[in-house]
């Protein structure tokens, strides 16, 4: 059994978790205050996500330029047939860069990435919320009929 031991959350984790807030709150806010000029330098929420979204980028773009120099550029059904537990690096992004070849750029690959990140916090969060739901008894139907 693997031990892990963490001291603290490092400044990037901590700026992705305030990264997804901010979405979230965007997307239920209705006002889009942050689209008025100067709003991102004035307001303190906002400075605080500018500074965040700015730092995800960067690691970002660190992590895409090295997958792209790595580049194995290969075709969707040698990937399929790829055995990935022999795979040094089996993530999202070096998919997607070996896959996608000269086709992808950067920016690409960024905002796919980050799509991702928001898309996977948000449906994992409905899937805990209506576990939790379910295993409260609140449902009392039974889920399949026997019928």
């Amino acid at each position: 059994m693997y031990r892990v031991h963490y001291e603290a959350e490092t400044p990037i984790i901590k700026a992705v978790y305030r990264v997804l807030r901010e979405s979230e709150h965007r997307s239920t806010f209705p006002l889009q205050y942050w689209n008025i000029p100067g709003a991102m330098d004035v307001v303190p929420r906002q400075k605080q996500f500018k500074a965040d979204i700015t730092m995800v980028k960067e690691e970002l773009n660190v992590l895409i330029r090295t997958a792209m120099e790595n580049r194995n550029e290969t075709d969707l059904a040698e990937m399929e047939a790829r055995d990935y537990t022999n795979v040094e690096d089996a993530s999202l992004l070096r998919f997607l860069v070996d896959v996608r070849g000269d086709e992808a750029t950067g920016e690409q690959l960024r905002d796919d990435l980050m799509t991702m990140l928001i898309a996977g916090h948000e449906t994992t969060a409905a899937v805990l919320t209506w576990t939790t739901y379910l295993m409260a008894g609140a449902y009392t139907r039974p889920l399949f009929s026997s019928t």
